[in-house]
């Protein structure tokens, strides 16, 4: 009998293991069973539509949540929460999903149940149940649909303390220092690795394989934090690779996502020579259209607003005005990021008029 004041969670362990024969049944490995379709898991399956937004500021449940069906698979990440109603626990949930900037969206015909999608690409949905207990505990369960598992397990760590009532840091750990006893690498050769990677994932990024693609994106999105990096990646034909995946017509797309983080490190760096590509109106209007399309497009609206803070003066009179129009009336509870973001680029449009 599991004790239901704990918390299981479907994430990455310490496990001690036994070198052996490979067992010789035929159910699948559990990293292939897991990405199979399961008949009894039945619900949150179906698809988020094109124009349903990806976030939400509420989660209404019903007041009795339904119980966890006979033939339900009820996954390892789950947790039981006590002594509160169930709108109570949703509340706590979107509240904290808005704090971590992951977009949300309630489920079209289960109002027991969520999607949530990070920036970097991992998807999730949290199902309420009513517990099987008498104490008419609520049952919290994360599911894992797309992503990584580590990620996937701070994502659960994360919901199953707000679902508690638990506060949590949402601040990034203090950055240490390279110990003076580590000897440094001279300017020169640090500038040489520094720009054999960024050849290397630049030739990721023109690769025709996907996965190659976005593995030369993530590389460059760090590699271009760097000023050096960011400078040689500030040239026509090397924003015009980067810019090719802005064109990508889905609501929510991660190398889109990472293009733009790429794109927003480069113009942070002011550079001697201009490079049209970053200046162009085709480009800005890109920027304005993903930023509006915020209710849609969170992640890649936060993307687009970092762009924007350091291409206002490249920026049409119109566009100016449809910019200054749309932080107006712009409203991004649902996203603390997006809101820290957009929050700075009022301030720097207002510096410029």
């Amino acid at each position: 009998m599991m004790n239901h004041d704990d918390s299981y969670q479907n994430g990455p362990e310490l496990r001690s293991i036994r070198m052996g024969a490979v067992a010789s049944g035929n159910e699948p490995a559990i990293a292939f069973s897991s990405s199979m379709p399961r008949e009894s898991k039945t619900l949150a399956q179906e698809p988020i539509s094109a124009n349903q937004p990806l976030h939400t500021q509420e989660w209404n449940v019903p007041e009795e949540l339904p119980a966890i069906p006979e033939d339900y698979s009820l996954g390892h990440s789950h947790a039981v929460v006590h002594g509160v109603s169930p709108q109570t626990v949703a509340n706590r949930i979107a509240k904290a999903l808005a704090q971590h900037s992951i977009a949300a969206v309630p489920h079209d015909s289960h109002e027991n149940s969520l999607f949530a999608e990070a920036t970097c690409g991992l998807k999730f949905a949290i199902n309420l149940f009513a517990s099987n207990s008498d104490d008419n505990g609520v049952l919290v369960e994360v599911e894992r649909r797309i992503g990584c598992s580590y990620g996937f397990h701070l994502c659960c760590t994360a919901v199953f303390k707000a679902a508690k009532g638990i506060a949590t840091k949402t601040s990034m750990p203090a950055s240490l220092k390279v110990p003076m006893c580590i000897p440094q690498d001279a300017k020169q050769e640090r500038q040489k690795c520094i720009q054999f990677d960024t050849q290397q994932a630049l030739e990721l990024v023109k690769s025709e394989r996907t996965d190659a693609q976005l593995l030369g994106l993530e590389s460059l999105e760090r590699l271009s934090l760097d000023e050096y990096a960011a400078s040689l990646l500030h040239t026509n034909e090397s924003i015009a690779s980067i810019q090719s995946f802005l064109a990508n017509d889905a609501p929510t797309c991660v190398m889109k996502r990472r293009a733009l983080g790429i794109l927003a490190n480069v113009m942070r760096y002011k550079s001697n020579e201009p490079c049209d590509q970053l200046q162009c109106q085709y480009f800005m209007k890109a920027l304005v259209d993903l930023f509006s399309n915020s209710s849609t497009s969170p992640h890649e609206a936060c993307a687009a607003t970092k762009c924007l803070q350091s291409s206002l003066d490249a920026l049409s009179q119109q566009k100016t005005e449809d910019l200054a129009e749309i932080l107006r009336t712009f409203n991004s509870n649902h996203h603390l990021q997006l809101a820290q973001e957009s929050k700075k680029l009022q301030d720097r449009l207002r510096q410029t008029q």
